[in-house]
């Protein structure tokens, strides 16, 4: 199998840091109000794009259908990905539907827990042997799992978590180039990390404390593979555990089966990404055993790690429509779409001179489209464009991340005087090189886009370019 590492190669660098260049770019607001928060806007087809109101509200919060302007805040058109800090991916309708539909009734939730597992595995062709659950994250899903592996189902360990007093084993093996933010979630339970860089000092790491081995495919550098380490894992007789949980690992959505195919013991994936379920959900797969332990350790459960894992009915029944969806879709028909979107920018520009690159990345995440302009023609920086569209109101396109985020990992605190600074660890995270290494280019992505927004993205960007042109090198083009 092929493990080519995910990289979210834009999600936190399209829009460069620095003030806006033009800071007044708008459009009209009733149009693009209208076409990107009228939840009951019909698109092509007579489909709803985001669904139908369930009620009208008449008075209070929400009575003026723009629950965001009554806030004071201002939304934005997707360009960058499925990224937490911005709220992950949009439901479907479908999705919203089934959210109502769990809302109906009540429920035992480890019940439903269990039922939604078999759905899960079936949809994912887990083995026999393995089943699933639904979490709160993939970040929730590694606490639990984890959790799992060291308390099984004694409720003495249930109970003291993080408190790993007196429990056998507690060592998790990571390679030390594939340190990434989210093996905090295995500290988290009190698990003590092991570093090691080659095969053979994996193997030499190994000894009766020992729980499991930890591996992500997106943040993945160093010298072990994904195979040779479920081999060694199972040789030893200890866990492994496959973090596929960000945006980087879906689609392609054969990773939902290719990964648990390489023999993980648990396999974990983002339930709110490129999946398109709620945001606040996770997908945990992996032995019965280990998943009744994780469920022992999670919400409804009381007096547990994981008891912040909360997730409710409604998400449920709707995180296993947006997988089902996910699952069944053709993928080369998705992609058509996303080229689609693209060309409608392309078409527009075309008119000012300004070309289209081709496309880069793979399917998903990675999926980057470009264009480039003859500086001689236009007084204007890759830069500075996204800048100017991320300027644009009453809804944004794309997003200036202010100076105390880390990028797409969000908000940071102040140094602590008396500690030195702690290394830097990504989940993979490069920018886009081809992009910025051209200054009179830009790109983004079209994949997170709802329908109508890529015309109103061409038609900003017409704007933006006609109001940079050089005297004299080409006449203005009109909005199409």
């Amino acid at each position: 199998m092929n493990w080519k590492p995910g990289r979210r190669s834009f999600l936190s660098s399209l829009a460069a840091a620095g003030a806006t260049w033009f800071s007044s770019g708008t459009l009209n607001a009733a149009e693009l109000v209208g076409a990107t928060s009228d939840i009951s806007k019909t698109a092509k087809g007579g489909t709803k794009v985001d669904g139908d109101r369930i009620v009208a509200i008449k008075s209070g919060l929400g009575s003026t259908g723009n629950i965001y302007a009554e806030l004071g805040l201002t939304p934005i058109i997707n360009i960058g990905g499925t990224i937490t800090v911005i709220g992950n991916a949009l439901m479907k309708p479908e999705v919203m539907e089934l959210a109502r539909m769990g809302n109906e009734h009540f429920v035992f939730l480890n019940e439903l827990e269990v039922v939604a597992g078999k759905f899960i595995a079936n949809l994912c062709k887990s083995p026999a042997s393995h089943t699933g659950l639904v979490t709160g994250g993939s970040a929730a899903s590694i606490v639990i799992g984890y959790a799992a592996m060291m308390t099984e189902d004694f409720e003495s360990r249930l109970e003291a978590l993080p408190d790993v007093t007196g429990f056998p084993r507690t060592e998790v093996i990571i390679q030390k180039q594939d340190r990434y933010p989210f093996d905090h979630q295995i500290r988290q339970t009190g698990a003590k990390l092991v570093e090691v860089e080659t095969r053979e000092e994996m193997i030499a790491a190994i000894n009766p404390r020992t729980v499991a081995i930890h591996f992500c495919p997106q943040a993945h550098r160093g010298q072990v593979s994904a195979e040779e380490t479920v081999a060694i894992a199972k040789a030893h007789n200890i866990y492994s555990f496959c973090d596929g949980g960000g945006s980087s690992d879906l689609p392609p959505k054969a990773h939902l089966w290719e990964y648990q195919t390489v023999g993980f013991d648990m396999v974990c994936f983002g339930g709110g990404k490129d999946i398109s379920g709620p945001a606040g959900t996770g997908v945990l797969i992996g032995r019965k055993d280990l998943i009744s332990w994780a469920l022992l350790n999670m919400s409804p459960q009381e007096n547990r790690i994981g008891r912040s894992s909360k997730v409710g009915k409604e998400q449920i029944f709707a995180l296993l429509k947006a997988l089902e969806l996910f699952v069944n879709q053709d993928e080369d028909a998705t992609l058509r779409i996303f080229d689609a979107r693209a060309q409608v920018i392309t078409h527009a520009l075309a008119k000012l001179g300004v070309t289209a690159l081709p496309r880069s990345g793979t399917f998903g995440v990675t999926l980057l489209y470009s264009w480039q302009w003859n500086p001689a023609k236009f007084n204007l920086t890759g830069t500075q464009v996204m800048e100017a569209l991320a300027a644009t109101k009453p809804v944004a396109i794309g997003y200036i991340l202010p100076p105390n985020y880390a990028g797409s990992q969000g908000l940071r605190g102040r140094p602590d005087p008396n500690k030195p600074a702690a290394p830097a660890h990504d989940r993979g995270d490069a920018a886009d090189v081809r992009a910025h290494s051209n200054p009179h280019s830009f790109g983004f992505s079209t994949w997170v886009l709802k329908d109508g927004e890529d015309k109103i993205i061409a038609d900003r960007l017409l704007e933006i370019f006609s109001a940079a042109m050089v005297p004299g090198s080409i006449p203005a083009a009109k909005k199409s």
